[in-house]
């Protein structure tokens, strides 16, 4: 188990390192951005599941750095997924455009300086030293192979996952819920991503369906995040909320299709399959 907290936390400290220095160097790139976020949430994730493995002040500073750095990279975010989402919409009026042309441009500047500080104290090299693997408390972790912490830790969350979609799927469902999925989604996922050296091909059943659940729960995210910026312009807000049902309706039809008993029960069989010892 060592093992793969000290190979999974090297590999996204590395991949944060990366894309932090993307961004500095493209700093208005949109896509650059967005994998900067992503990346944050992988790493994230990653700590939460190791927990027990990591010295907690440290770890509680360096949480407390990724919550910041995703805040500034969300408020540039935002500002382009509002963009399309009104384009989207079908809304092509110019003043609500120049209103987030501006916002974007003071939140990027906010972001670069926040970057700059990063890179020039080295953050992510000090945290190489700062995660270093410790023996975990018996209380917090009862140990055993990789195989054995995949089959405590993923068929739970996957049950946690289909009732927050059984949920969100409801006729009149309320945002919240939808929202809650989302989230349950990106936890299950990124988690499995972490065990893949036990399951192997066994994950790619479970990996694509939920990659494709996460960009249609995406999409509806988008909308609501782009209503709290337009809602005192009504027209814009109308059109909004018209684009966000028929995302709505569509999730909750492709839920029926592609997250039922047989895809619970599959899903099941592959999370059982763990093998092998780390």
């Amino acid at each position: 188990m060592r093992k793969l907290v000290r190979s999974q936390t090297a590999a996204r400290l590395k991949k944060l390192n990366r894309e932090v220095r993307q961004v500095a160097h493209r700093p208005t790139d949109t896509d650059a951005i967005h994998d900067l976020r992503v990346s944050i949430r992988r790493l994230r994730q990653e700590l939460n599941v190791f927990e027990a493995w990591f010295k907690p002040g440290p770890l509680k500073r360096i949480r407390g750095n990724l919550k910041k750095l995703m805040e500034r990279c969300g408020a540039v975010r935002n500002c382009d997924i509002a963009v399309e989402v009104l384009r989207a919409a079908g809304w092509r009026r110019r003043e609500l455009s120049e209103g987030l042309d501006k916002e974007r441009r003071h939140t990027s500047k906010e972001l670069a300086h926040t970057i700059e500080g990063w890179l020039r104290r080295g953050k992510i090299g000090n945290w190489r030293d700062h995660l270093r693997i410790v023996k975990p408390d018996a209380k917090k972790d009862p140990g055993g192979s990789v195989a054995d912490h995949a089959k405590r830790l993923l068929p739970a969350m996957m049950e946690k996952f289909f009732r927050a979609g059984a949920e969100a799927a409801r006729p009149g469902s309320t945002y919240r819920r939808i929202h809650r999925l989302r989230l349950e989604a990106k936890r299950l996922r990124y988690t499995i991503e972490l065990f893949e050296p036990v399951y192997g091909e066994n994950t790619k059943q479970i990996l694509e369906p939920l990659k494709n659940l996460q960009d249609q729960l995406g999409a509806i995210n988008d909308c609501a995040t782009t209503l709290e910026m337009v809602r005192r312009n009504k027209d814009a807000a109308a059109a909004v909320q018209r684009l966000a049902d028929k995302r709505e309706a569509a999730f909750r039809e492709d839920w029926g299709k592609h997250f039922g008993s047989a895809q619970r029960t599959a899903w099941k069989a592959a999370l059982s399959a763990a093998d092998g010892k780390q």
